[in-house]
């Protein structure tokens, strides 16, 4: 499946599109072309200069233009005829976009005013002036329209041809520019001297001039002829060629100045984007920053923890300890009692052991008592009871 050629207006059209668009040399150019910066990639190879074989003998040129990828190839056309009298010509449609149908605009390399009319001739002395009908007529080669627009140029004949070899660098823009300073720079039709043949001329010589590497293949041809005879022209192409220098410049410094612009927006997008990364960088640092201060007040708030932690255990093995010591100072004081205690008990022991000495006698003396009076009762119960059993 073929690609699609590109999609630029004033050089190509799709393939399914049947019918080739013409526009006028003023509206292609300001339009479509100047300021397309693609089309400074789309490089001319080759140049036809095509005469008609009747009628006024009218002459145009054909131009054989390269898609930026060097795929596609565009068909331009360019010609001037004059407007007539009874002409309409559709307004210039600046809003709805570059171009216009040639249902709107007929390009006069097939209208029957230029292959049949005879009132506009070399002839014709009448010396009449009328304002130009510059146009260009283009589509892509290969394609439907592009049938359709070389079916139109059947009865020309290509007469000269200028190839421009790989390494000279003639761009649509700069062809465009070069058409419209050349249309500009007689605005007139007149038969004698500004007709068709003096703008054809006129374009391929200053093209010839200006870029100095073109090969042209036929030197002495059929140019500038009607009926075999030479037709005068007004010589403009040093003029022609000081306006395009001109209008190169301008574009140039336009483009600088656009250039410039852009960077200078460029370069304060890429401020505003650094200092949007330079506020993010600072926000995440800033985050960072709170991050870590949280993070750092965690850990005083653990280490305070710990400290509260370490102070109770503190508190607890003070507290233990003097528990401790508390139990030794009971312990020492229930030593002392008891030693105290015992002390007494030894004291009351002794003591004791004194008194019990003299009661130990007191008890024996006692106890013989007892006996001796023990014994004394005995006899007298003894004798009691014997005396009562008498009884």
């Amino acid at each position: 499946m073929a690609h699609k050629p590109p999609n630029f207006d004033g050089l190509f059209t799709v393939y399914g599109q049947h019918t080739f668009l013409t526009s006028s040399i003023e509206l292609w150019y300001r339009k479509c072309i100047r300021d397309n910066p693609f089309t400074l990639d789309c490089l001319i190879i080759k140049i036809s200069w095509y005469k008609k074989q009747n009628g006024v003998e009218h002459e145009f040129l054909w131009f054989d233009i390269l898609s930026p990828d060097r795929v596609h190839t565009s068909i331009v056309i360019a010609e001037r005829d004059a407007i007539q009298p009874t002409d309409t010509i559709a307004p210039l449609d600046t809003t709805a976009g570059a171009v216009t149908p040639p249902d709107a605009i007929t390009p006069s390399f097939s209208s029957q005013d230029i292959t049949e009319d005879s009132t506009i001739s070399s002839a014709d002395e009448s010396g009449l002036h009328r304002s130009t009908h510059d146009l260009v007529s283009y589509t892509t080669l290969d394609s439907s329209a592009s049938a359709e627009l070389e079916w139109k140029c059947k009865k020309a004949a290509q007469i000269c041809m200028l190839m421009f070899p790989e390494g000279v660098g003639l761009s649509a823009n700069e062809l465009a520019t070069l058409l419209y300073v050349t249309s500009k720079h007689e605005p007139t039709y007149t038969i004698t001297n500004t007709q068709c043949y003096w703008f054809v001329d006129t374009v391929f010589e200053a093209l010839k001039s200006l870029f100095l590497g073109a090969q042209q293949d036929i030197v002495n041809h059929r140019g500038g002829m009607w009926n075999r005879v030479q037709i005068c022209t007004k010589e403009s192409v040093d003029e022609v060629c000081g306006k395009y220098h001109a209008a190169q410049t301008a574009l140039a410094e336009k483009a600088e100045q656009k250039h410039r612009a852009e960077q200078q927006q460029e370069e304060r997008q890429q401020e505003r984007e650094q200092h949007q990364v330079a506020e993010e960088v600072v926000k995440r640092e800033h985050e960072k920053c709170q991050v870590a201060e949280e993070q750092h007040q965690a850990a005083e708030e653990q280490c305070q923890a710990v400290e509260e932690q370490h102070q109770a255990v503190e508190e607890q093995c003070q507290a233990a300890e003097e528990q401790c010591q508390a139990a030794e100072e009971r312990t020492w004081e229930m030593e002392e009692e008891r030693e105290r205690e015992c002390q007494a008990v030894e004291e009351w022991a002794q003591e004791w052991r004194k008194k019990g000495k003299g009661n130990a006698r007191r008890q024996r003396k006692g106890h013989r008592k007892w006996k001796k009076k023990g014994k004394g009762n005995a006899r007298w119960q003894k004798k009691r009871s014997h005396s009562c059993s008498r009884n």
